[in-house]
């Protein structure tokens, strides 16, 4: 059944690519994503009790991929939908043609394929290969635009990306030649026999490949100060690819650090690799709240929340324990449904005012008003409000950190977020009230008189707009209550993180 997961977005790109009309192209990408959501629930299902392998044992699922998988099913299948009506928009007002129009799908699905690959990776070089491909697809959705910010974006992303992976290059040699030294002959490079020998690997070894692999890694993931590429890449990308940056990639990328910390904890105990997580995650989350209250464009305030996020996923992971994990395991389920909604949202934002300036957009709630409104209560939840989901993790981790009596991280969280909070709800507050321009409000006077507003709700964009609809009501629920199936998951993830 992995082997079908690969195969289905694959198979998919080449049909869109060849395919000649808009509606085709459209069914074809909706028809996967519905496919490819229902045949990824076997292996889900299985591998959550018993791991699963393929292909000479180099790709498998264990109870940690299939959570991770879980995540980018979700999010790829949400983001396949707002494409339809999203892309669309800009075909039907000329700002993409039917050439272009099969390029980005294409490329959609090719993006799905490298995740899905480095999600389902037992061989760490094939890790590697996958994380890279996502660089490569990536990049040229990044640059899709062909202006020059998104060209510079683009290149920016894959040049800083493709040098730091060589560092991850590096530790996974260093991995490699380690193994070696245990075997005494030939080293291994699948991940689940390198567990099984990780406690006798020289632990000077694996102290200097895990430097490697957190900065060629970490790089991909959004870590401060290594996370240049992702402000521009953020913003410059059409708004789906946007979300599935944020809401996938980067946990992608932290997959591959945690299998590498599995491994480092077998060798040197769950110390040091805690600590550097702990100094990644409280860096990123102070550098990103400073560009967060310098910033005057919403997808770059989005882009630098993900470096913040990803900094709070970091700091329950080196935390450690049962809850520092936990609440690093949700924290990535949240995060990956809160922040695509919001680009989701914002996107129509800057499709209505043509602008991703925050100072130009007043009014939304009014000119917007489901899309408005949502976008305004994501970003309370973004903002770690109660009852929402991003809360119930950000509390599980605090309070991870206050069991193992870490203050100083603690007293960081909880100043970095709170900055953060007011920082966030004064942008997008100042976005969703006020007066909307001249211009918006002639428009959306002539809407309400021709029940326009009915059209915002119901008419042509009605799939994405049950899509916003749908995921705020689950950003709601799991911060009220999370169900018997991800709790489970959850703790068998856990399991495999600290192998008990």
């Amino acid at each position: 059944m992995i082997g079908i997961l690969l195969l289905i977005p694959l198979i998919t790109a080449v049909l869109c690519y060849f395919a000649k009309s808009r509606k085709c192209i459209e069914y074809i990408n909706l028809v996967s994503a519905a496919v490819l959501a229902i045949v990824s629930l076997f292996p889900i299902s299985t591998s959550l009790s018993t791991p699963i392998f393929f292909l000479e044992n180099m790709l498998f699922m264990d109870a940690l991929s299939s959570y991770i998988m879980s995540i980018l099913i979700f999010v790829s299948f949400v983001a396949a939908i707002y494409s339809v009506d999203y892309m669309g928009h800009e075909f039907d007002e000329g700002m993409i043609n039917i050439k272009e129009l099969r390029y980005f799908y294409a490329l959609l699905h090719l993006f799905i394929f490298t995740m899905t690959l480095s999600i389902a990776s037992n061989n760490i070089v094939i890790l590697w290969m996958a994380i890279e491909g996502t660089t490569v697809v990536s990049s040229l959705l990044v640059g899709f635009y062909k202006d020059r910010a998104s060209v510079e974006a683009a290149w920016k992303y894959i040049i800083l990306c493709t040098v730091s992976l060589i560092f991850g290059l590096f530790g996974i040699f260093i991995v490699y030649y380690a193994s070696a030294a245990v075997s005494g002959g030939e080293g291994t490079l699948n991940w689940t026999e390198l567990r099984d020998i990780a406690h006798s690997m020289n632990p000077k070894t694996m102290k200097l490949a895990l430097i490697f692999i957190l900065v060629g890694f970490g790089a991909k993931a959004g870590f401060a100060p290594i996370h240049n590429w992702l402000p521009d890449a953020h913003s410059q990308a059409p708004t789906p690819i946007s979300a599935l940056l944020s809401g996938v990639l980067i946990k992608c990328a932290f997959l591959g650090i945690i299998r590498f910390v599995i491994l480092g904890n077998e060798s040197l105990g769950t110390s040091y690799c805690g600590r550097l997580l702990l100094i990644f995650g409280l860096l990123s989350m102070g550098i990103a709240t400073a560009f967060i209250l310098l910033q005057n464009n919403y997808k770059r305030l989005l882009a630098y929340s993900s470096i913040e996020h990803i900094g709070i996923i970091a700091i329950g992971m080196g935390i450690g324990g049962f809850w520092g994990i936990y609440g690093s395991l949700l924290h990535m389920l949240n995060h990956s449904i809160v922040k695509p909604l919001l680009f989701f949202t914002t996107g129509w934002v800057r499709l209505k005012y043509h602008t991703t300036e925050i100072d130009k957009v007043k009014g939304a709630i009014t000119v917007l008003p489901v899309a408005g409104t949502v976008m305004l209560l994501g970003v309370f939840a973004l903002a770690g409000s109660p009852p929402f989901n991003i809360f119930l993790s950000e509390y599980t981790i605090l309070k991870a950190a206050v069991d193992k009596g870490n203050w100083v991280t603690f007293s960081l969280f909880i100043l970095f977020a709170t900055i953060t909070f007011g920082g966030v709800i004064r942008h997008f507050g100042s976005m969703a009230f006020g007066k909307p321009s001249i211009a918006i409000s002639l428009s959306a006077c002539c809407r309400t008189a021709q029940a326009g507003h009915e059209k915002e709700k119901w008419g042509e964009h009605r799939m994405s707009l049950i899509i916003i609809i749908v995921m705020a009501v689950i950003m709601l629920v799991l911060g009220l209550y999370i169900p018997g199936f991800l709790n489970e998951m959850l703790n068998n993830s856990v399991k495999v993180i600290t192998g008990d």
